[in-house]
C-alpha cells in the first residue's frame, strides 16, 4: 500500500487521533483511577515499544546514524508521553501537552516522510504511523484523563527540561556534522523540506563560527513559535484543571 497525501487515508488519519481519544475517553470515562492507570501504562508501553522498535530496525538495517539517534522533536516525544503515562510524572506530561503534541499532530498532517515508503506495510512506516498517533492520544490523556494539578514547579521543570534539549540539540546537529560527517535536524533548526518555517531557512543569513554553524533569525522564529504554543497550551491545560476542580466540587 503506497500512502498518497491528502487522499482518503491521510484524511482519516489526520483524524485519528481525536476519534482514539475520544473512544479512550468515553470508556474511561467512568472507570475506576486503577483502570485509568492502567490504560495510561499500556498507551505509555507501546509509545516506548514503538520508538525502539523503529530504531533497532533502522540500526539493524543501516548501522549507526542520525535517525538512531532518539532526539529529532517526535522520536523525544514518543519517550515523553511513554514516561509520563508510565510514571505519572506531571512535568513529564505537562511537557507531552505543550510540547511535543503539536509536532506529533504537525508530522500527522505534513506526512511528507510517509510518501517515501514503497508500502506501509513495514516497521518503519509503521512507527511512523502509531508513533505521531501515540504522541497526541498520550497528551491529551495525561491532561484530559489523569487531571493532573500542574503548579509552577512543573513549569519550571518542564521548560527547564525542554530549554536543556534545545541547546544540545543545537550543538548535536554540529558535532555529529563535524564527527561522522552526518546531517543531523534535531529539533527542525537546521533546513528539512516540508517544514512551515523551510522558507525563513533560505531566505536568511547563516552565520558560521569555526566548525559550529546557526541561522540565528530562523532559529529565534522557531523558538519564538514553539513557546507562544507551549504558553498557549500551558494555560488551556491550567482552565481544564480549574474546569476539573470545579466539577469535582
Amino acid at each position: 500500500m503506497k500512502f498518497t497525501l491528502w487522499s482518503v487515508w491521510h484524511i482519516l488519519y489526520i483524524l485519528s487521533p481525536f476519534v482514539l481519544f475520544s473512544v479512550i475517553y468515553l470508556c474511561t470515562r467512568k472507570a475506576s483511577e486503577k483502570t485509568k492507570r492502567i490504560v495510561g501504562i499500556v498507551m505509555g508501553a507501546l509509545s516506548l515499544v514503538v520508538i525502539i522498535a523503529r530504531n533497532v530496525d533502522i540500526y539493524v538495517r543501516e548501522g549507526m546514524g542520525v535517525e538512531v539517534i532518539p532526539f529529532q522533536v517526535c522520536h523525544i516525544g514518543s519517550i515523553i508521553v511513554g514516561l509520563a503515562l508510565i510514571f505519572k510524572k506531571k512535568w513529564l506530561l505537562l511537557t507531552a501537552f505543550c510540547f511535543n503534541m503539536m509536532p506529533g499532530f504537525l508530522s500527522i498532517v505534513f506526512a511528507d516522510s510517509l510518501v517515501n515508503y514503497a508500502t506501509l506495510w513495514a516497521i518503519r512506516p509503521q512507527a511512523y504511523i502509531w508513533g505521531h498517533l501515540l504522541i497526541v492520544v498520550g497528551a491529551l490523556y495525561g491532561i484530559f484523563v489523569y487531571k493532573s494539578d500542574f503548579n509552577r514547579k512543573d513549569l519550571i521543570y518542564s521548560l527547564g527540561f525542554v530549554v536543556i534539549m534545545l541547546v544540545v540539540a543545537v550543538f548535536s546537529n554540529n558535532a555529529f556534522r563535524l564527527w561522522f560527517g552526518w546531517t543531523p535536524n534535531y529539533f527542525y533548526i537546521y533546513h528539512y523540506d516540508g517544514t512551515p518555517l523551510a522558507f525563513l531557512y533560505n531566505a536568511t543569513p547563516t552565520s558560521v563560527y569555526g566548525w559550529f554553524s546557526i541561522n540565528w533569525l530562523y532559529t529565534l522564529t522557531l523558538i519564538a513559535v514553539f513557546g507562544l504554543v507551549y504558553a498557549g497550551l500551558y494555560f488551556l491545560a491550567k482552565a481544564i484543571n480549574i474546569k476539573n476542580k470545579k466539577r469535582e466540587a
